[in-house]
């Protein structure tokens, strides 16, 4: 087995077309390969196998004393052949090293190319658990159609570097998480708003993916996030996208009424000690 290599941003459209054979549920372009990978500005390890040709990729990034496997793909003829779990040892140690004492899979936000391991991925959840990692949590996207949508109630724009001014100290306050998501959105062209009272962001992570989404608690108005999302949803629409993954949903009954979205996926978490 030949020894891993270190891959950069040039190699994003190798990782991406990589994914169209190794990955069946998560087909990535290579601009998305850059967003939710190499843009990160934490440590970040990225290895690749070749053996004639790419047989596997994995990333893995470290926030603080917590890291994360944000990537971890092996190609259909060379799985049970150790390759996974090379790649994953060397993406521990790196991290060990670096001073995380935990690794993750899934939560790795705001920079992440999956809310976790799809529950489908049977191979993948038998190397976690051969590798002493543990589930500590679920995620789920929803999928909805674009076509046909109906038109935002209220008014909403695209985003500009005022707005994100207006909006940021609110979003800083009760949705902190989310900041670093707003900024790339509005940056990439990608963030609708209504007025200073609520946004939704698209495509900020990985195209066709939807999401973060707020309004402000104070706001006393109803129909602000029905607006904002119809508003981002047409928007991905117009740039040639059929569906949209609404990523990490945790209020699908209002997704549900709104849009008709419905459960499309379900991931795992898993976590292990350094």
């Amino acid at each position: 087995m030949r020894e891993p290599v270190e891959l950069t941003a040039a190699d994003a459209p190798a990782i991406a077309a990589f994914t169209r054979v190794a990955c069946p549920y998560d087909l990535l372009t290579t601009s998305s390969v850059v967003r939710s990978v190499f843009i990160d500005p934490d440590p970040q390890l990225v290895l690749a196998v070749y053996d004639g040709g790419l047989d596997a990729v994995g990333a893995g990034v470290v926030r603080g004393t917590r890291s994360w496997v944000k990537l971890l793909a092996v190609h259909p003829m060379s799985r049970r052949s150790g390759v996974g779990t090379m790649l994953l040892e060397r993406i521990e140690s790196f991290c060990r090293d670096k001073g995380a004492a935990t690794i993750e899979i899934g939560t790795s936000a705001p920079y992440y190319v999956v809310p976790g391991v799809d529950v489908r991925l049977m191979e993948a959840i038998a190397l976690l658990k051969t590798r002493g990692y543990q589930r500590c949590g679920e995620a789920f996207n929803l999928g909805v159609s674009l076509r046909n949508l109906p038109e935002p109630a209220m008014p909403v724009r695209h985003a500009n570097a005022d707005d994100l001014e207006a909006i940021r100290p609110w979003v800083a306050e009760h949705f902190p998480n989310w900041i670093d998501e707003l900024q790339r959105g509005v940056a990439l062209g990608h963030c609708v708003v209504h007025e200073d009272l609520g946004f939704a962001c698209y495509d900020v992570n990985r195209e066709s993916w939807f999401g973060p989404i707020a309004t402000r608690p104070d706001s006393g108005r109803h129909g602000i996030g029905s607006a904002t999302l119809l508003g981002a949803l047409h928007a991905m629409h117009a740039l040639g996208h059929e569906r949209a993954d609404i990523a990490w949903a945790t209020a699908e009954e209002f997704y549900g009424k709104a849009v008709g979205a419905r459960v499309d996926r379900v991931f795992w978490w898993y976590r292990k000690r350094l």
